[in-house]
């Protein structure tokens, strides 16, 4: 078991540098931070000029044209941007996927269960905010406290949509880019049951365990797992994922396999249930790359396992002409 200060060292690496062994049941990755955003441009705006997002390139057999795919560190998951649905050329399994009340983008909004914000780290906290707000984003609170690691420097800003960014300090950073995706938190009822869960399904690492907050190696990418008192919330305020509702933000996270056979098989047979098994994803009624399954964390956010014809690592080709 690392302890804390030890497990920052990991939190700005490119991380496919983790050495722990693997089962064919693991992800190659977590390779899909998936946004649904009220203004897919701006969103993509917002990452590419902030944080020096790149857009990426899909492969050429039957695209998505509905889906960006943003790269902020070589190595890492990329951010995906779409519009709410429904999408041309996407046949809808459940006919109430996308008929359900939306729910308005708001500063006051009650946080829900699920992914809380997304956290870049960079090796000098004050020049980033600084340039940040030059560029016109909005902090919430400079001095934000993280509740694995309270001694990390840290500011909170809104992103697109009032979505919850975090920037924190890591001296150790390579420097490759700006900034790296540094970790995701979360906010659930049970940390035990996230903490079964993600290593049931996705074959996690527990990394350290303090209270009611735990950090998780999951695909390769630093999660951070607190319940609502962690993060100085009363459960109560905390809002469901309710299948009536829609609330622009993080919808979805990918896990990347070389074949999803194994990890699908094995967690159904844990009894973890998956709301679509492993099926050929069409696009215009035609094969795409994609094979994939959907299941849902315990507090109902959706994760998928994929695996997608010709690739077996992060994207590396960049979209020409952008």
């Amino acid at each position: 078991m690392m302890n804390l200060k030890k497990s920052s060292l990991l939190f700005l690496c490119c991380l496919p540098l983790f050495a722990w062994a693997q089962t064919d049941r693991a992800p190659i990755m977590l390779d899909d931070i998936h946004y649904y955003m009220s203004d897919r441009d701006s969103t993509n705006r917002y990452f590419m000029q902030h944080f020096g997002a790149k857009p990426m390139a899909q492969q050429a057999n039957n695209p998505f044209a509905f889906i960006d795919f943003l790269l902020v560190r070589p190595g890492q998951s990329t951010i995906n941007v779409s519009a709410r649905g429904p999408f041309p050329g996407m046949r809808v399994r459940d006919p109430k996927r996308w008929n359900r009340e939306l729910v308005v983008p708001a500063a006051d909004l009650p946080p829900m269960y699920g992914m809380h914000w997304l956290a870049f780290g960079t090796k000098n906290l004050k020049a980033a905010v600084a340039k940040l707000e030059k560029e016109g984003v909005v902090f919430v609170n400079k001095k934000c406290k993280l509740p694995h690691d309270p001694r990390a420097k840290a500011a909170l800003c809104w992103g697109p949509d009032y979505s919850m960014m975090v920037i924190v300090e890591r001296k150790d950073d390579s420097g490759i880019t700006p900034f790296a995706i540094d970790h995701l938190q979360y906010i659930v009822e049970s940390t035990d049951a996230h903490i079964k869960f993600f290593t049931d399904v996705y074959e996690a690492k527990l990394i350290s365990r303090k209270g009611k907050t735990a950090v998780m190696e999951v695909g390769k990418h630093i999660f951070v797992i607190s319940e609502p008192e962690a993060l100085g919330f009363a459960r109560e305020k905390v809002a469901k994922r309710e299948p009536t509702t829609f609330r622009y933000g993080v919808d979805h996270l990918g896990f990347m396999y070389q074949s999803i056979a194994a990890a699908h098989q094995y967690a159904a047979a844990k009894g973890y249930p998956f709301a679509l098994d492993p099926v050929r994803m069409q696009y215009n009624d035609q094969p795409t790359v994609y094979t994939f399954a959907i299941t849902t964390t315990p507090d109902g956010m959706q994760m998928e396992m994929y695996q997608e014809d010709g690739r077996t690592a992060a994207r590396i080709k960049y979209l020409e002409n952008k």
